[in-house]
């Protein structure tokens, strides 16, 4: 018999209100930060918190993941060990971490999986990984499908891809260029955003090609249509981007991409399963594109010929908010627009237009006066003709700020009638060895009117409790007896807070017993990542991390560009390309780019160079 793979969604949470919103929505598990050394350094939870969460999560078999995913500083190392065992106290199921420094610790038997600033590209990456003892390894964004599945045939390791969210244009875990410009590090959890900046792009004789554009802000990730080929590749997390989102915004797009993996799993019942427990019941129709979006990419990319272009994957308009698209604007004036549009508006949504020139901008519906017709919160003249999108809508926000989701557990109910007593068992019917058994010892008369179907309307009710009761019997001795619905009720609630008080007890954390281990592997025997030698790519910023790499035998570990900066580093190394932007791809077309190499993207007083490398089909930034 086939063993059923687990099938994880994996949601976000910047606090606890989040995690539970998360929680609610269907996550299989949740990640979520430390009190430092994340990567998003303005989300983080308190240990109390997060044991709070961790009991909640393990309810429904719900894993909750901590982020300690930055690299480290000497003075630093003591303080993370300390916290790490903090983490694993408080029940958490793992830790994602970057800095190889931190197999080098004295760790508690909590597993650990590779952050997605490993930048794991190949196989040899995941060889390396499962052989240090990661217990799931999370892959770099840019591989495809195919490349998924090469990986996977390599590991026996959980892979977990990214499905949706925000992206960083570079590969993670490879980008400087915020420490370069702003001294504030992406691998410190500090990153300044110079992607999302607008640049002016010259040629070397100073032609201006592109003025002011986004020309390295991708789109947002939307692989929902990828679920079944990357069940298939061998993905078994399905992770959402966004410890920094709304809770509204973790609401919908968790919600939704539970109704994807779930049409899936169904689809082939034999194969899959899902990773955790409840029914999980939404009262909105989720919609990706009423949260937050730059509009979407799959960020599928390939080697492009002129029969199989590569998709464009940035936004060179703007990089805030795109949200849904309503229609064209049609002939108006500053002080009243016509949207054609079929979609309904309301006073106080916002709205992004972009012109036929590609000129962008927001403002707010003040009024809202039906068939597309509103009035701007000011004047505002744009031409007839502009995109206009929705990036706040106002009735969904006030549907998402109320109750919109319940997750039950499905239990079975049996309660059996004696004369002198009543015994009331509830079990799980998703795990039946998870059970309790309550007696009620009562002298009981005969009944006049024996009401079998109010009886088990009462054992049935669960409220608001975790439960849901999908199989309710009674048996009785033979004698129709009497029996108070205030008894019986009584009865059920005792019953109920033991079956919850028992999930609680049988809730357990995940725990390895190869973490411990890793400080005294052989790393000699380990396989080596064949694409860099352990230069600044490696991020080695404090002594265990450079052990690490001096035990695996790469010769002069140097240090991280944080701690010497390299005026030849790649500042960014990305799969987007902007001679394929201006259409000037050569494996696309054989024509000629009218403008002298290198080019350069100018932003005030920083230059960067642009390196095509158009046999990996990458691009490389270097400070100019």
């Amino acid at each position: 018999m086939i063993q059923k793979r687990r099938i994880e969604l994996l949601a976000p949470a910047k606090d606890i209100e989040t995690a539970r919103a998360a929680l609610l929505h269907g996550a299989d598990a949740i990640y979520i930060g430390a009190p430092r050394f994340g990567a998003r350094a303005a989300a983080g939870v308190s240990l109390e918190d997060l044991s709070i969460l961790c009991r909640e999560a393990h309810f429904y078999n719900v894993r909750v993941y901590v982020t300690l995913n930055t690299i480290i500083y000497d003075d630093e190392l003591e303080e993370v060990q300390s916290l790490i065992w903090d983490i694993y106290h408080a029940g958490a199921d793992a830790i994602i971490i970057q800095d190889m420094g931190i197999t080098m610790m004295d760790l508690p038997p909590i597993p650990l999986h590779s952050s997605t600033q490993c930048d794991t590209v190949n196989p040899e990456d995941a060889q390396l990984l499962e052989a240090l003892g990661f217990e799931q390894i999370v892959l770099a964004r840019e591989l495809n499908v195919e490349q998924i599945r090469q990986i996977k045939a390599v590991t026996t390791k959980p892979l977990e891809v990214f499905i949706h969210g925000a992206l960083c244009v570079s590969y993670s875990g490879r980008c400087y260029i915020s420490q370069a410009f702003t001294k504030r590090s992406a691998n410190r959890g500090e990153c300044s955003q110079q992607c999302r900046m607008s640049y002016d792009l010259r040629d070397s004789r100073g032609k201006l090609i592109r003025e002011q554009e986004h020309l390295l802000s991708p789109k947002d990730l939307n692989r929902s249509n990828l679920i079944e080929e990357l069940l298939e590749a061998g993905a078994s997390s399905f992770k959402i981007e966004g410890r920094l989102k709304s809770v509204s915004y973790v609401k919908n797009i968790t919600a939704f991409y539970r109704q994807c993996i779930d049409e899936v799993i169904s689809k082939y019942p034999d194969k899959y399963e899902r990773a955790s427990c409840g029914t999980t019941t939404i009262s909105f129709s989720p919609n990706p594109s009423k949260s937050f979006n730059r509009g979407f990419t799959d960020y599928q990319f390939h080697l492009p010929t002129p029969e199989k272009p590569k998709a464009h994957v940035v936004n060179v308009h703007s990089p805030k908010s795109q949200g849904e698209y309503l229609g064209v604007l049609g002939k108006s004036n500053s002080k009243s627009w016509n949207i054609k549009t079929s979609l309904e508006l309301s006073n106080g949504d916002g709205l992004l237009f972009i012109t036929p020139e590609g000129n962008s901008g927001g403002i707010n519906i003040n009024k809202s006066l039906g068939d597309g017709q509103v009035i701007p919160a000011r004047p505002l003249q744009i031409p007839q003709g502009s995109k206009i999108f929705r990036n706040y809508d106002q009735a969904w926000e006030r549907t998402l700020s109320g109750k919109t989701a319940q997750r039950k557990l499905p239990i079975s109910i049996h309660l059996e009638i004696e004369s002198s007593a009543l015994k009331l068992s509830l079990a799980r019917l998703d795990c039946p060895t998870i059970q309790v058994n309550q007696v009620l010892d009562i002298i009981l008369e005969p009944a006049k009117r024996f009401d079998r179907e109010r009886l088990l309307s009462e054992l049935s009710k669960m409220g608001d409790t975790p439960f849901e009761a999908l199989d309710v019997q009674l048996s009785d001795d033979g004698t129709e007896y009497f029996i108070p619905l205030s008894i019986l009720g009584q009865l059920r609630r005792d019953a109920v807070s033991a079956l919850i008080d028992r999930c609680v007890s049988e809730a357990k954390p995940d725990r390895s017993i190869l973490t411990p281990k890793m400080k005294t592997l052989n790393r000699a025997i380990l396989p080596k990542r064949k694409k860099f030698v352990a230069d600044y790519r490696a991020n080695i910023s404090n002594k265990l991390a450079k052990a690490h790499y001096q035990a695996m035998g790469y010769a002069a570990p140097s240090p991280a560009y944080e701690l010497q900066e390299d005026n030849s580093a790649l500042l960014m190394c990305t799969k987007h390309c902007i001679k394929h932007e201006l259409g000037y791809c050569t494996r696309e077309n054989k024509g000629t780019m009218p403008y002298a190499e290198p080019l350069y993207l100018i932003q005030g007083d920083n230059k960067i160079r642009l390196v095509f490398d158009c046999a990996a089909c990458e691009m490389h930034l270097i400070k100019a």
